[in-house]
């Protein structure tokens, strides 16, 4: 009897933060990570082949296939959440939760594979990105461009 009296008062705080706004739903905090693993390295410079190589298989890309194109963002992430205030625009999906800024990013693209080892060329340069955002306060969760 106690367990459940204990359960429900967990419970009952869970859905009272929840209803604040404190503590975001798991789906909106997972896909927000993703974003962050595949796409920010805010103290990185970048720019490399070897920086895009040693980024790709750190982050997890190079498994279980080699990911053909990836941007990350050199910025702060003050400066990449920011972007989420910008002004709405459409996605390439055709939703209008995206939005533009100007970053440092370093493009990496494969440029070789065997089966054991991705190989990637890197491009540094500052350009406009689109984001998509979610969730309350915005957070970005898509590279969009």
């Amino acid at each position: 009897m106690a367990l459940l009296k204990n359960l429900s008062l967990l419970l009952l705080s869970l859905l009272t933060l929840l209803g604040l706004g404190l503590v975001q739903p798991s789906y909106g905090q997972s896909t927000y990570q993703r974003f962050l693993r595949e796409h920010v390295d805010s103290t990185g410079k970048g720019g490399t082949d070897l920086y895009c190589n040693t980024m790709m298989e750190r982050r997890g890309m190079t498994r279980p296939r080699c990911k053909q194109f990836n941007t990350f963002i050199h910025d702060n992430i003050g400066t990449i959440n920011n972007i989420c205030n910008a002004p709405n625009i459409r996605c390439k999906n055709g939703n209008n939760n995206c939005h533009a800024g100007v970053v440092r990013v370093t493009d990496c693209r494969l440029t070789a594979r065997s089966p054991q080892n991705c190989r990637y060329g890197a491009r540094a340069s500052s350009r406009r990105v689109v984001i998509a955002c979610e969730g309350n306060p915005l957070v970005p969760v898509h590279l969009d461009s």
